[in-house]
């Protein structure tokens, strides 16, 4: 398992804890725990090879449920009182600890099955043994079966599974069984990236290079010349929302990561190349940038150029850090490369693949003293291809995240409502509806959709910006007033074809047309979320580089500052739709929609001014409940009713008298 992990035999565990602390249990009542249809886009091919071994990854119930949200709601509010005091590692390990008695249970489960090495993560929460599956199907009373995705790639599952009913309470989720997740890079080869043609080429190297070399002074959005719909450069992106004056302050505090999954890497080479086109000051840090390498994920940085390309390799690798470094630079960027299918490359902590990268990702990452303040990840997949079980824990795990501080971006999808073709329910009832994604899904992560043009800013519509409504997680209460509002906008149009109080996404968007790039030592420009994704993620590492530089927190997750107040400040997207499933999909309109939600930013400045003003009143809020408690103390005679700000100074409400006003010292008198 993808964690800092500690190995324990279970003889071992039994000596350390008594005899008594693992009890035998029968295991002759087992019952079903979990059934998953199998989608639409997978076909059996044959039964599991018994002796290939397996990577099995149990989840423990864990405790306090609900408790890490609350704290993730509180710390993230601005209007809270405990706005930025994020939780630790070791806090939130605390809080999810499942108990004693669940662990003892799985364990005595496990011995008696003759399982004795197994690892478990820092919170005991996860507990991963490597066994064949023949054993991990006398373990969950089950059969694994091998099926194909139509892309082509194999990978063995079993739809159902079972549990001894005493241990029914004690596991959430047993993973790689039910779930079909096929996480895709929302960068794609085809109609989304374009390679430059001949003539092209030519104009670059001719033209291009020498009218481009303006760099970083900036221009007007809306000239053809300098922002340019089918080729739009980094200094255009970085004027348009406001970043290309920023100068970094704070450089030894702040940091951004980047997600790399499915065999994708960052190529230096390129990112060397693209930074010495569109940012020459920033061209070192293609090779100062660091890896970490999760499950022996991939990172071919040879020459073999030829094989990328046959490959269609690192185009989602290349697209992310090359904007995040172009934008964020000379902010630290960590590149997180998670092994996963395809291809696939056997390790001893992974010998067969499990195809769970979020889960690999995550349980590593929360194990994690340090992570980046900013996180962007631009994968996702229909939402119904993984149980929900899975999606749970998976999007607790990003609200763990949350609660440490921690900003996650995730780009919403490149089908609009759904791929056409496609919109069908997996119950097996084959119902048409709309299509969600994950992990945008998630209520606790930041998604963002896509767009395009720039007099004025629309809704890309070369492929159509992922949106919709979840049908796993309800709305949180932080957007439900707003989104109601939208759905009630829509006076019913698609009522039945989506969940109308389903968590709505994307929350913000960005560009994400055809910026260009280097992939494969050519320029060439791409479109997707998983553009939009990194230079949000980008522009807020620049906020928080700011917060920081000033001593202050780093905003963490996003999500209730944009609904309650942040919104204000982005340019708001009305033109386009999220079209899709054989419709037009949802319409962007005034306010936020189901296409680019609140729209973009307007300005690093902005977000700044904003983030100031709202953490003034924070501390208002806070020194007035003190002043109002201190009063009580001091003059219990006297009821103190409020405490309010008025311009610069404070406001006391008495009951006896209407105010009482609290200037600076210097303009008191004795008679004040």
């Amino acid at each position: 398992m993808a964690a800092v992990t500690l190995a324990i035999s279970l003889s071992a565990l039994g000596a350390l804890l008594g005899a008594d602390a693992l009890p035998t249990a029968s295991s002759d009542n087992y019952q079903v725990k979990e059934r998953h249809a199998v989608p639409r886009t997978w076909k059996a091919t044959g039964p599991a090879n018994k002796r290939e071994s397996i990577n099995l990854q149990i989840g423990l119930t864990q405790r306090n449920e609900g408790l890490v949200e609350r704290h993730l709601i509180e710390v993230s509010d601005p209007s809270h009182e405990r706005y930025g005091q994020h939780l630790t590692a070791a806090e939130v390990a605390d809080i999810v600890r499942p108990e004693a008695e669940s662990i003892s249970q799985v364990h005595s489960w496990l011995a008696e099955h003759g399982i004795e090495d197994i690892d478990y993560s820092p919170a005991k929460d996860w507990i991963s043994i490597v066994i064949p599956i023949e054993k991990a199907e006398e373990l969950l009373q089950t059969t694994y079966t091998k099926f194909q995705h139509r892309d082509g790639h194999s990978i063995s599952r079993a739809p159902e599974w079972s549990l001894p009913a005493h241990l029914h309470e004690h596991i959430e989720v047993v993973q790689p069984t039910t779930s079909f997740f096929n996480p895709n890079p929302e960068a794609r080869a085809g109609p989304i990236m374009n390679e430059l043609s001949v003539d092209d080429l030519s104009w670059w190297n001719n033209v291009g290079q020498q009218q481009y070399a303006n760099h970083g002074k900036g221009g007007d959005v809306t000239d053809p010349a300098f922002c340019n719909v089918t080729f739009t450069t980094l200094d255009c992106l970085r004027t348009l929302y406001g970043t290309i004056d920023y100068k970094a302050q704070a450089v030894d505090k702040n940091s951004i990561g980047i997600n790399n999954y499915l065999g994708e890497t960052s190529r230096r080479d390129d990112a060397s190349q693209f930074l010495k086109a569109f940012r020459p000051e920033a061209a070192k840090a293609a090779y100062e940038f660091e890896f970490e390498i999760i499950d022996d994920g991939d990172n071919y940085q040879g020459p073999n150029i030829t094989k990328v390309k046959a490959d269609g390799k690192d185009i989602e690798g290349n697209l992310d850090a090359q904007l995040v470094l172009g934008v964020s630079w000379p902010t630290k960027m960590k590149a997180y490369n998670t092994g996963g299918m395809p291809p696939f490359k056997p390790s001893l902590s992974t010998p067969t693949n499990t195809n769970e990268p979020y889960l690999a990702f995550l349980n590593y990452a929360l194990a994690q003293d340090d992570l980046p303040y900013v996180i962007s990840s631009s994968y996702g997949d229909d939402e119904q291809t993984i149980p929900y079980s899975y999606a749970k824990r998976v999007c607790h795990a990003f609200a763990q995240l949350g609660a440490r501080g921690i900003s996650y971006m995730v780009s919403s999808g490149d089908n609009g409502v759904g791929a056409d073709g496609t919109c069908y329910t997996n119950d097996g009832e084959d119902k048409y509806q709309f299509g969600p994604s994950f992990p945008t899904s998630c209520p606790w992560v930041t998604s963002v959709g896509g767009t395009a043009n720039f007099n004025p800013e629309t809704a890309v519509s070369r492929f159509a910006s992922g949106a919709g409504f979840s049908n796993y997680f309800p709305a949180p209460e932080y957007q439900q007033k707003t989104v109601n509002k939208y759905v009630k906008s829509l006076k019913g149009e698609y009522d039945g074809l989506y969940n109308k109080t389903g968590r709505a996404y994307p929350d913000v968007a960005a560009q994400g047309n055809n910026d260009v790039i280097v992939w494969a030592g050519i320029v060439r420009t791409v479109g997707g979320t998983s553009a939009s994704s990194p230079h949000f993620a980008a522009v807020i590492a620049l906020v928080n580089d700011a917060l920081l530089a000033k001593g202050k927190k780093p905003l963490g997750f996003l999500n209730p500052w944009i609904y309650k107040k942040a919104y204000k400040t982005f340019t708001d997207v009305t033109i386009g739709s999220s079209y899709g499933c054989n419709t037009t999909g949802f319409p962007a309109q005034k306010g936020w929609d189901a296409v680019t939600g609140f729209g973009t930013p307007v300005s690093l400045y902005h977000l700044r001014i904003l983030f100031v003003e709202l953490e003034r009143n924070v501390l208002l809020t806070l020194f007035a409940t003190e002043l109002r408690q201190a009063c009580r103390r001091c003059f219990p005679q006297i009821n103190v009713l409020n405490v309010f700000g008025r311009k610069s100074s404070l406001v006391l409400a008495f009951d006896s008298r209407p105010e009482l006003y609290m200037a600076p010292r210097s303009q008191f008198n004795e008679t004040q």
